[in-house]
């Protein structure tokens, strides 16, 4: 019988939803679910045999949910668990920080793995251009194969040194501070403009329940994960940001519908098929 796994996703722009789904297919036998499963619920079914972490990387370090959810999670030290950290270059301390939390969870050795993807955080920075885009999507599907091969001969992978927490604790808040984002902030500094239709999207997408929908408009609350979510798929490009610019590009992962960001959990690779 063939080996059942279940990943745990943290995505905005669909990236790392992307990955979890191709590594999914390649593994067969996968359900994924998003991360904000794990708060209600962090014990893990003991018939998946490996469990799975995919993560954007915020600000050099893992997504606060991410790690809040990490801590909690309860399994059998008999199944395996792998992590993937999304990045537009380097993951900082996602992987080194997760694993040292999920380690003493299993006796198998903890597998970590990198993989670069389209920039997305618009609130600092613009996206890339298109072509830019292709390269980062087209390696991914190449990388994903391999990770997936790895994954399943359970091979230990390289323990990575991070860089001096210091020093990159330094350069994170003095680049962020120059691109005007807090990373510790809870308040994301979002806003509707007139083009607002109350399409409710916003609300669905936001996983951490952050965002409402009332008769005066879309409504914010003060714990932002700042994912990006609401303000790379909103469909009429009404969410602002006092730092974006009004004709500043929206990135959406083209592997990944709206549909599947509004789900938490679905099926790839076999065992009953996509649901």
């Amino acid at each position: 019988m063939a080996e059942k796994t279940v990943i745990y996703y943290y995505s905005g722009s669909g990236n790392s939803l992307s990955v979890a789904k191709h590594i999914g297919e390649k593994l067969g036998h996968t359900t994924l679910l998003s991360v904000y499963t794990l708060r209600n619920d962090p014990e893990v079914p003991s018939d998946y045999a490996r469990i799975g972490i995919v993560t954007a990387t915020w600000f050099v370090r893992p997504p606060r949910v991410v790690k809040e959810v990490c801590e909690k999670l309860r399994c059998s030290r008999r199944q395996k668990v792998f992590i993937i950290a999304t990045c537009g270059g380097y993951d900082g301390y996602v992987c080194i920080d997760l694993k040292k939390i999920l380690q003493p969870k299993t006796d198998f050795p903890v597998q970590t793995f990198m993989l670069p993807m389209p920039p997305n955080h618009i609130v600092g920075f613009s996206p890339l251009p298109d072509w830019a885009d292709r390269i980062y999507l087209n390696h991914e599907a190449k990388a994903s194969g391999r990770i997936a091969g790895k994954i399943k001969s359970g091979a230990p992978t390289r323990n990575r040194r991070g860089l001096n927490r210091k020093a990159l604790a330094w350069v994170s808040k003095t680049f962020n501070g120059w691109l005007g984002v807090d990373r510790d902030s809870v308040e994301g500094g979002f806003y509707t403009s007139e083009a607002c239709t109350k399409c409710g999207i916003c609300e669905k997408i936001c996983k951490n329940g952050n965002i409402h929908l009332t008769e005066d408009g879309v409504v914010w609350g003060h714990d932002c994960q700042q994912c990006m979510a609401c303000i790379m798929w909103c469909p009429k490009r009404a969410i602002r940001h006092p730092n974006v610019p009004k004709k500043r590009r929206r990135y959406r992962n083209p592997n990944v519908t709206l549909k599947e960001m509004v789900r938490s959990e679905f099926h790839v690779g076999g065992d009953g098929g996509e649901v």
